[in-house]
């Protein structure tokens, strides 16, 4: 479904097809964008590979926008590909206090928001390769624009869009049942949204496997 298909269902099954509907369309585009974005962080649903150019003496790399999450990471030197694990600046220092100043392969990253941090300064030219979940990389604006997630979900976007919608503080917007309705809706589906922190330390801490022989 496109956008406006989505603006025109979502009006019939709120009776807002008037002459003059109680929402707009530009508003509607940017609760339904609002809506993907929310969905994308609350279920990991657009997953992508990032390449990114390291060089000799890199420890801090910045991330593209919308990136929220770094699942894997590995460095690929040639056909020679190195896993690295995800950690945090505590477990870095307890290992080896020195790590921001040496130089050797990295390990370890560090994710920060919108920088990765390696565990030692880079020696040798390489691709980090990076396999991450983000957002949607552009707001739906025409009403011939799509959704990025899976047309499976595009119905379930409405729960936000009437929350959102009939949260407005206004007469004859504002319906407060109707709004608790939507997001109870939505957040059955996509489930609630995890709080700053959450993901990156959960990533952070994910127990290291030992294979035993």
């Amino acid at each position: 479904m496109n956008l406006g298909e989505m603006t025109a269902e979502w009006r019939e099954d709120n009776r807002d097809t008037g002459t003059h509907p109680l929402f707009s369309d530009e508003l509607l585009a940017r609760l339904f964008s609002e809506s993907e974005e929310e969905a994308s962080i609350r279920k990991c649903l657009i997953r992508e590979t990032v390449t990114i150019p390291i060089v000799a003496g890199d420890l801090e790399l910045e991330l593209a926008d919308g990136i929220f999450e770094v699942r894997t990471a590995r460095i690929v030197e040639g056909d020679t590909s190195y896993w690295i694990s995800p950690s945090d600046r505590y477990e870095q220092d307890r290992l080896f206090i020195g790590w921001r100043t040496e130089t050797a392969r990295p390990t370890a990253f560090i994710h920060d928001d919108k920088s990765l941090t390696l565990n030692r300064l880079v020696a040798t030219d390489a691709d980090l390769v990076l396999e991450v979940f983000r957002t949607p990389t552009a707001a739906m604006v025409d009403a011939d624009d799509e959704p990025e997630i899976s047309s499976v979900h595009h119905r379930k976007l409405y729960g936000w869009v009437t929350f959102k919608a009939y949260s407005i503080p206004d007469n004859e917007r504002q319906d407060a049942p109707r709004a608790a309705g939507g997001l109870a809706e939505f957040e059955r589906y996509f489930g609630k949204r995890p709080d700053a922190n959450h993901r990156r330390n959960n990533n952070a801490n994910r127990p290291h496997r030992v294979k035993a022989w």
